[in-house]
């Protein structure tokens, strides 16, 4: 007779997580890739404007898709989400880079922001974003307790609209 195994809970959110269905990694040169990084580029083409991707997910959800990226550039290491409308146009809705420094309570807005965004999308946050809710959660006990405390880097979009509205 063959017995089931118990997974423990953080085994089990792992190998859900692995299989999230409509979860990949376009391939470098494609075109779904290059439309995202150019939005990523504000325009600038120069070999300076280089990025190195750390990570890079798009989940799609019917007409529209939403990617992570991670990773480094000129200027240091970022985040972003993008989203894509119906009409197959991308645009840099939230993101974190190196930089300055914006307080708890920002942060706690910001990253707040970006689990409700990606949980519309009928996707665990975790799942795109590993550790993503636990940071959200810890910045809001932050933001309670120290909310001027600069704890997070240069923040753009989120609850404050996406990073070039008219993009």
């Amino acid at each position: 007779m063959i017995r089931p195994t118990a997974l423990s809970l953080p085994a089990l959110a792992l190998l859900l997580a692995a299989a999230a269905p409509g979860l990949y990694t376009p391939a470098p040169g494609s075109a779904e890739r290059r439309a995202i990084v150019k939005v990523l580029h504000h325009g600038d083409d120069s070999p300076e404007a280089r990025f190195t991707f750390d990570t890079f997910k798009v989940f799609h959800r019917g007409p529209r898709a939403l990617a992570y990226v991670g990773g480094r550039g000129a200027v240091g290491a970022f985040e972003a989400l993008l989203e894509q409308d119906a009409k197959g146009r991308w645009r840099e809705v939230w993101g974190v880079s190196d930089g300055g420094s914006d307080s708890c309570e920002a942060g706690a807005r910001h990253y707040a922001w970006a689990v409700r965004l990606i949980q519309g999308y009928g996707l665990a946050p975790d799942t795109l974003i590993p550790g993503l809710t636990r940071l959200a959660r810890d910045l809001a006990r932050q933001a309670k307790t120290e909310p001027d405390l600069q704890c997070v880097g240069d923040l753009e979009g989120g609850p404050e609209g996406p990073v070039e509205p008219d993009a």
